[in-house]
């Protein structure tokens, strides 16, 4: 316990400023060192996107809760009395796998955020319904997505 409220607290944190807590504070004039300061890490630690700072922390919590399970720091077996016997082995294998399971869910997260190339609105259009107007939108937001890294990286090295 004396690991795990903290843990809490600390993904709680996480959670709040990935959620709205960054761009609260960028509207804050007070926290412009910090943004000075955090900008760096935020880039080489989650390159400033919500979803993979909220997808790379559910990586961390399955890894460490994992971690916790295996070192005996997270101990459910005191539960095991009050689940029927046919089901216990359905249990055990749900307590050793569920912390491996949000680490997956948090890779997968990460690859279909790196993935994602258009806004959910063009997305979500229905084939029949894109006229030729938004079919030149879609175009522009395709060859924006292959021009953008190509222009930073060059903006990069210059």
């Amino acid at each position: 316990m004396k690991f795990l409220i903290p843990l809490a607290l600390f993904v709680a944190v996480l959670l709040w400023y990935a959620i709205q807590g960054r761009d609260w504070l960028k509207t804050k004039p007070w926290a412009e060192g910090f943004f000075a300061w955090i900008e760096p890490i935020e880039i080489v630690l989650f390159k400033k996107s919500p979803t993979i700072l909220f997808a790379r922390l559910k990586i961390v919590t399955g890894l460490a809760l994992t971690a916790l399970t295996q070192v005996g720091a997270i101990n459910l077996t005191p539960i095991m009395p009050f689940v029927p016997e046919k089901y216990q082995s359905w249990v055990n294998f749900a307590i050793n796998s569920i912390p491996l399971a949000i680490s997956l869910i948090g890779m997968a997260d990460e690859w279909l955020r790196n993935r994602t190339t258009r806004p959910v609105e063009l997305v979500a259009i229905a084939d029949k319904d894109v006229t030729p107007a938004v079919a030149d939108i879609i175009a522009k937001a395709d060859e924006v997505k292959t021009e953008a890294p190509v222009v930073v990286a060059q903006a990069k090295a210059a």
